[in-house]
This record gives C-alpha cells, sequence and structure tokens, in this order.
C-alpha cells in the first residue's frame, strides 16, 4: 500500500519500483521520497541506474512495477509531469540555427515565455542571446550552458538534471553552482541531479544519496 503525504510537502514520490533490461536488474524495490523545495543529488557508478531513474520520474521511461508521484499526480502510461525542467543525455538541438532559435522553437510548444524572457534567460546562463553562431559550432560548455537555459526558461517548480557538470570546464561549473543555488534557495525549485563527482555537487544539495546494489543511500 502507497502512503499518500500532503502536496504541499512531497514532490517526487517512488514507492516499490522496479526495473530490468533482460538479465540487467537495476531496482527489484527502489524506495526514495524529496521534498518540495530540496536539492538533492544522486551519485553512483555508470551502469548504476541514476539516469534510468531519472527516465523514470519524467516519465519518460516505464517501470515495471511499483508506482511513480511528481506533485501528488501518479505518472502511468503516455503521462508526464508538469511543470518540471529537464537535461537528459545530450540536447537535441537543431545544430544549423542559433541558440536563440532552438530555444523559441521550443518554447513555442507550450508558449509560455516570450521572446524578451528567452534572451533574458540566456544572458543568466552567459549566452549571447543576439549571437548569429549556430549552435553546431558551440563548445561543450556552450552547448551545456543552452541546455540550462532550456530546462529553467518556463521557470519550472521542479529541475532534473543528468550529469548537469559532466566533460565541462571549472568556471562553467561553478557559475552553473552559483545559479542552481540561486534558483533553489531563492525561488524554491526543487531540483534533482545525478553526478559521477561527489565534489561537484558538495554544498549546492543537501542531502546526496548513492545508488548501489539497487539501494539508494544517503552519503
Amino acid at each position: 500500500m502507497v502512503i499518500h503525504m500532503e502536496k504541499s510537502e512531497i514532490m517526487v514520490q517512488v514507492s516499490h519500483v522496479k526495473k530490468a533490461y533482460k538479465s540487467n536488474v537495476l531496482f527489484t524495490d527502489l524506495n526514495f521520497n524529496m521534498e518540495r523545495g530540496e536539492c538533492c543529488a544522486i551519485v553512483g557508478e555508470n551502469g548504476s541506474g541514476k539516469s534510468v531513474l531519472l527516465k523514470m520520474i519524467c516519465g519518460l521511461v516505464r517501470p515495471d512495477g511499483g508506482e511513480i508521484f511528481v506533485e501528488g499526480e501518479k505518472l502511468e502510461k503516455g503521462k508526464f509531469p508538469k511543470d518540471v525542467g529537464v537535461i537528459l543525455d545530450n540536447a537535441g538541438f537543431l545544430p544549423n540555427e542559433t541558440g536563440l532559435k532552438n530555444l523559441s522553437i521550443i518554447a513555442g510548444i507550450l508558449r509560455k515565455v516570450t521572446k524578451e524572457e528567452l534572451e533574458d534567460t540566456m544572458r543568466l546562463v552567459g549566452l549571447d542571446p543576439a549571437s548569429k553562431v549556430k549552435v553546431g559550432k558551440y563548445s561543450l560548455g556552450m552547448k551545456q550552458r543552452l541546455a540550462i537555459a532550456q530546462a529553467i526558461m518556463e521557470k519550472p517548480s521542479l529541475l532534473i538534471l543528468d550529469e548537469p557538470f559532466n566533460a565541462i570546464d571549472q568556471k562553467t561549473v561553478k557559475d552553473f553552482r552559483s545559479l542552481l543555488g540561486r534558483l533553489n534557495e531563492q525561488e524554491g525549485v526543487t531540483i534533482l541531479m545525478t553526478s559521477h563527482h561527489q565534489e561537484d555537487i558538495q554544498g549546492l544539495c543537501r542531502k546526496i544519496y548513492r545508488i548501489e546494489s539497487e539501494v539508494l543511500t544517503p552519503v
């Protein structure tokens, strides 16, 4: 039996989740709760299931068993959480368009933000919205900055970030840490992220969990 807590208290609830890919068993009974306004990180080795867990919370991958709730809403087939900003895998930007054009195309789906707001978001992450440079010519750090802009541009209440600091320079890591800290502390955005390196998220995340042998353990 799943016990539901108040929507105002729990942002993410993972209850008795099972997931396997043929003989590769990731989870047999995974349980995890995350409160609204928290900034949490999950660390672990490659193949431990970090990315799969985030994809299940985004509704992109279905668990084999158990239940997942986001803001009190149960995720079922064809149902995705609302008001969520996401970075998963490599962002699929159009290489022959500018950063602003890419964001404009994505923003056109929900039509929640104006062009001026998109420009402000690009400046916030350290990109020039007036630049004519195509995304295909962006450095890895610039692409990651654009991915962050895409995730936060509609001012979501929940950010789900898979390895946001992976393979980028230390200045960009520092900038991202500062930005995410402000979003969490000043605007109350709930943040769940994964990382290979605990030092990248130390001091930013109040709670850190290690995923190992199908279990999430507080660090």
